[in-house]
């Protein structure tokens, strides 16, 4: 049960999410309390990634399906910097962690305990969501990349677990030198207002060719006809080479989002409401 200052309940016939943030590390494994450089962090989503700012006219954020999902959620940030070698075995312990400081503190926070060329995080949060049903979803950050090791990604039921959980990033190419440094967005939290393995398993699916939908048909042949305008236009002179169509970005087309569809170009951060010191 949250504590009384939580409110675990909201007003008739509302549904809204409820996310508690319990932190289970002392004050001192925090970056904010640590004058060595080290330390967990924490924030919202950042919502730019470096590989789409070098894209020419930095055109990878026109794209308005990424931007939302690079903005969506928590960053947790790696608390210190190291390398690590995967010698290729299944056993426990074939990882080489190296870190950049103070090993014997960090090794017992970041280490490989399950094999098979994991490196596991035990991470200084428990996470706690309301309504009951709610999930949390962990993966890497969205649209971030390191060469040779890929994040895992968890799907808990937060609504009830006591527990703490860890993040997992599996390297994929043994012997190759692989590189965490300190402050690097190591996983994004998401908390979701529902069970989505359960509403996946309850959905109503259907499989259908678009000519049997002729509304929907028309809108997409719409779609359709203006996107292949723009590209000859484009090739015309009559479009500047780096302009872009944002039927997408503002909602429009033949067949607009309804009011209440929740189209957004951006995502707000949720006030965070800190019941004691901030970490």
């Amino acid at each position: 049960m949250p504590p009384p200052s939580i409110p675990s309940e909201f007003g008739a016939g509302q549904r809204q999410l409820g996310v508690t943030l319990y932190q289970l590390a002392g004050d001192e494994m925090f970056l904010r309390h640590r004058a060595d450089g080290t330390g967990w962090d924490w924030s919202w989503a950042d919502w730019r990634r470096d590989w789409m700012e070098q894209t020419p006219s930095k055109f990878a954020y026109r794209c308005l399906p990424l931007k939302i999902a690079n903005q969506t959620g928590w960053w947790i940030y790696n608390p210190i910097g190291f390398s690590a070698v995967w010698d290729g075995r299944a056993a426990p312990g074939s990882v080489h962690l190296l870190f950049d400081s103070d090993p014997q503190t960090w090794g017992r926070w970041i280490n490989d305990q399950f094999g098979n060329g994991i490196i596991t995080w035990n991470t200084p949060f428990l996470f706690r969501t309301r309504p009951a049903g709610s999930r949390l979803l962990v993966c890497g950050p969205a649209n971030y990349f390191k060469a040779g090791v890929s994040p895992l990604t968890a799907i808990i039921e937060s609504d009830w677990i006591p527990m703490s959980f860890t993040m997992n990033w599996k390297i994929t190419a043994p012997r190759a030198t692989i590189r965490f440094d300190q402050g690097e967005p190591l996983f994004a939290a998401i908390p979701l207002i529902s069970n989505l393995c359960s509403d996946l398993e309850q959905s109503d699916v259907r499989y259908m060719k678009l000519a049997d939908d002729p509304e929907v048909a028309a809108a997409y042949h719409a779609w359709q006809a203006g996107r292949n305008q723009f590209h000859e236009q484009k090739k015309s002179g009559d479009v500047k080479p780096d302009d872009w169509q944002k039927d997408y970005f503002r909602g429009d087309g033949a067949e607009a989002p309804e009011t209440g569809s929740g189209h957004m170009t951006k995502v707000t951060p949720p006030v965070v409401h800190y019941l004691g010191d901030k970490p």
